[in-house]
């Protein structure tokens, strides 16, 4: 059994400072968070951790991690700390409007190649998004034969979570990938 993780940097992130507004104790939820634009954006996530989080602590068996977002600016340090999380990290340009447009088909697009070239029965797809569009994705790889696991926060989507075979509530993990 290998693990092929799939993590929408953005949207983890984005919902990651808004978690730990909450557990700081800057908002009474996470919906409050939202709702109301609330973050702590001194929050930064260890990716190692986060990494060993969502494949059971079992190095040996990671097939293939990818992290997915924007472009950063040239001076940012922390794709590099990334890569060294043993991730592949996969960057778009943002559009005019300062969008991420191409950052979910990537996404997308990397899960079905592993689905269709490389991985077999039984093996884990991991994905670390809440994003209710990836249901089609997830459907398709539980018809496939391989295993579903979301890690997400709490405000994860339903229909998402209710078809993982796993599910890994963030919210509740927090310290554990909070780099310090």
């Amino acid at each position: 059994m290998k693990y092929y993780v799939f993590v929408d940097n953005s949207n983890l992130f984005i919902e990651g400072k808004r978690a730990s507004a909450v557990r700081a104790g800057f908002a009474g939820s996470l919906e409050d968070a939202h709702a109301n634009n609330i973050e702590n954006s001194s929050w930064r996530m260890d990716f190692g951790q986060l990494l060993l989080l969502a494949i059971n602590q079992q190095k040996e068996a990671l097939g293939k991690a990818y992290l997915f977002g924007s472009t950063p600016p040239g001076n940012d340090s922390l794709w590099s700390a990334i890569e060294e999380a043993k991730f592949d990290v996969i960057t778009w340009s943002r559009n005019a409007s300062n969008k991420e447009k191409a950052v979910d088909a990537s996404m997308l697009q990397k899960i079905n190649d592993h689905l269709y070239e490389g991985s077999e029965e039984g093996d884990v797809f991991v994905l670390l998004t809440g994003d209710g569009d990836f249901l089609p994705c997830a459907k398709k790889l539980k018809e496939k034969n391989r295993l579903l696991k979301i890690v997400f926060w709490e405000n994860v989507s339903s229909a998402l979570r209710n078809v993982a075979d796993e599910y890994v509530n963030l919210s509740e993990r927090i310290d554990e990938i909070t780099k310090i």
